[in-house]
């Protein structure tokens, strides 16, 4: 008889209680009854590698019944793109979509203040990358870019956002040949980022002087940190 991923996450949770430290454990003893706190141990659970135990966790929070709590829809919201993002690492791009696709659908913003759907949607937008799909990637991604501009404002968590869809057509518009594109992006992808890796930027620069554009551009890609 196949196991519930609610069993099985209790059984998990139970297991993983003495990793934590003593002042830690009540977010395990939380996480049994609350997804948010469920979410909270999955997520630094894979932090530390522990994808094995991680991914359960969140499949169990991802599953968990809707009891219309805006708390519970964030946590599942989350899970889904936590998952989404595990498949992703793997090139599951197929696996991950059908999480974002969940994710998009169930958002709202009372669930979550701090994400946007477009957040999600840039997500996708990878994922139609990793399937082959580049130009789609790149019409998703654009659509995305005159999404948050319509934002307007400048603060911080904008221009991040605005860095990542610059950043991330950079990379689909390499990979349509377009070097041209790409540059701009990602000039414009540097410009915005909370941080940037000198060395990396330089090697940029140094690569598009002798017109290795594509190796340029790798290193600029690269150079845009965001935590």
């Amino acid at each position: 008889m196949e196991i519930s991923s609610e069993k099985k996450a209790q059984e998990l949770l139970a297991a993983v209680r003495p990793w934590f430290a003593a002042d830690q454990a009540y977010l395990v003893d939380t996480a049994r009854h609350d997804l948010a706190a469920r979410l909270a141990v999955a997520s630094a659970l894979l932090g530390a590698g522990q994808e094995e135990t991680a991914v359960p966790l969140l499949q169990s929070i991802a599953e968990a019944p809707d009891t219309g709590r805006p708390e519970e829809a964030g946590a599942r919201i989350r899970a889904w793109m936590e998952l989404a993002q595990y498949d992703m690492d793997r090139l599951s791009y197929d696996t991950a979509e059908e999480y974002l696709w969940k994710a998009r659908d169930a958002y709202t913003p009372e669930a979550d203040e701090e994400l946007i759907r477009e957040d999600i949607s840039l997500m996708i937008a990878q994922c139609r990358f990793g399937q082959g799909f580049v130009q789609e990637a790149i019409d998703r991604a654009e659509e995305i870019l005159h999404k948050l501009r319509r934002f307007g404002g400048t603060d911080d968590r904008l221009k991040e956002r605005l860095a990542k869809v610059h950043q991330f057509l950079g990379w689909f518009y390499l990979h349509k040949t377009n070097a041209e594109s790409a540059l701009s992006h990602l000039r414009q992808a540097m410009e915005l980022a909370p941080r940037l890796d000198r060395s990396l930027v330089d090697a940029g620069i140094r690569a598009e002087s002798e017109q290795d554009y594509e190796k340029a551009i790798e290193h600029y890609f690269d150079a845009i940190q965001y935590e």
